[in-house]
């Protein structure tokens, strides 16, 4: 009989393995991810014992990255698989305006296969996948394997009935069920200020509705939920480990109780064979994933040692350099956007030096007077940060080490970074007419928004 194994890795990370070739999703397996934001649950898994694991299996391995999340694609991981891979490797990403993830692959020596959307590509013998662009860079998958149907969400926001159909649609193109549904349950980024407490806890319970309305739409005749096995892992961020959701809070959900029996958590290292496999027989493996989890975290969770705070005069420099970035790459596209009110000027509270500054696209740093009014607060490690990196407002806004003064705030610090967010995906100068389309989608997405607003 051929093989179809499927083995679950850590947090978003799982191998299929037939008898010609394995392929592995999203490797990240040990340290922290998201400027030291989020760390694993669970941290007995590492790079070298997953290396090690691929070379003993002997086949030909296909790497399939998600997106550009570092909780998904782990240069630690790279890196050293580039050293000690002793087995043929290829990576697979989605096709993108500026190629620079297929790019640094390139250069580290691997192969790549840049995935048209839509489009089905074939891995070895039985195994071939298909991938499809979502919003902000993300992307799923729809996996088959075998006579086996394997469907990806990952971090996708597939959260309205209208996305579950659109998802639905393009999959039943090309397969007609989904035997196995892989999906986000927690949250995954800021949800609230510390003295926010219901605004996490809605958080927790959208992420269960979505995942009620997934199962209810594509109707997977097995859910593993995974995607979420780690923690908020600074003293600035922890706060946020409160209300989130665990796996034991998923299967007592009122909202999942019908689905429940086709609900099956996996610990790191469980395998089961696909062809075979069910949600009864999975169900001793799922009960020993439930004390798994629930041990870990009832051993208490470690915090990471924060940076130390910069001078003030290296977070002007950080803006000054990124000020300069933007504006070179989308000519001048961010001073426009302020002269017409899109964006406004950013006061942000240095939390550790108490200070207060400015950031402007038009009139550049200006440091305010001592206990001026902030939209944002921050330490100015946390503010380097946020500068320095193109990735920096993602990052920022995932591992939540940051605060708002009031809603209006928190959709100004989002604007801000407009410009930023735009050059991560490739959108600048270079690419004139993705960059007007983007531009125009998100105003009509604004101008929706408030629709809605005024209607209700």
């Amino acid at each position: 009989m051929a093989r179809n194994q499927f083995t679950f890795v850590n947090h978003a990370s799982f191998m299929l393995q037939n008898d010609s070739a394995v392929l592995l999703a999203d490797p990240w397996v040990e340290g922290s991810a998201f400027n030291h934001g989020w760390s694993l649950l669970d941290r007995a898994t590492s790079n070298a014992q997953l290396i090690a694991e691929l070379n003993d299996i002997g086949l030909p391995v296909f790497i399939w990255i998600s997106h550009e999340h570092p909780d998904h694609f782990s240069i630690s991981f790279i890196k050293r698989l580039k050293a000690e891979a002793r087995v043929r490797v290829m990576f697979l990403y989605q096709q993108t305006l500026d190629g620079r993830v297929a790019g640094f692959l390139r250069k580290q020596g691997f192969a790549v296969i840049e995935c048209r959307p839509g489009a089905p590509v074939a891995l070895e013998h039985d195994i071939r996948i298909t991938v499809f662009p979502y919003s902000d860079g993300d992307s799923y998958a729809l996996i088959q394997s075998g006579a086996r149907t394997l469907l990806n969400l990952n971090d996708c926001v597939v959260a309205t009935a209208e996305q579950c159909l659109d998802v639905r649609t393009r999959v039943t193109a090309l397969a007609p069920h989904i035997d196995v549904l892989l999906t986000q349950f927690g949250y995954a980024n800021w949800v609230g200020n510390p003295d926010q407490p219901d605004r996490h806890r809605a958080a927790a319970n959208d992420k269960i509705e979505r995942m009620a309305l997934q199962i209810g739409v594509l109707a997977p005749k097995l859910t593993i939920p995974f995607a979420s096995f780690v923690y908020f892992s600074q003293p600035d961020n922890a706060y946020l480990n409160a209300a989130q959701n665990s796996p034991r809070s998923i299967v007592d959900a009122k909202r999942l109780a019908k689905m429940a029996p086709s609900i099956r958590f996996l610990q790191p290292g469980a395998r089961f064979d696909l062809d075979t496999a069910t949600p009864a027989t999975l169900k001793e493996t799922h009960l020993r994933a439930l004390a798994h989890w629930s041990a870990l975290a009832a051993a208490g969770l470690p915090m990471l040692t924060g940076a130390p705070a910069a001078p003030l005069s290296e977070v002007q420099a950080a803006f000054d350099g990124y000020r300069a970035t933007v504006t070179r790459s989308l000519h001048r596209l961010p001073q426009l956007l302020e002269l017409a009110r899109r964006v406004t000027p950013l006061d942000i509270e240095l939390s550790d030096l108490q200070q207060t500054v400015r950031c402007s696209y038009c009139k550049g740093w200006k440091v305010l007077p001592a206990g001026a009014p902030h939209q944002v607060s921050m330490t100015s490690a946390n503010a380097v940060f946020l500068f320095k990196n193109e990735y920096g407002f993602d990052t920022t806004q995932v591992n939540g080490r940051f605060r708002v003064a009031d809603a209006a705030a928190l959709a100004a610090f989002s604007r801000f970074f407009l410009p930023q967010r735009m050059g991560k995906n490739g959108l600048d100068r270079r690419h004139p007419r993705a960059t007007l389309r983007y531009l125009a989608n998100n105003v009509a997405k604004r101008l929706s928004a408030q629709w809605r607003r005024l209607a209700a």
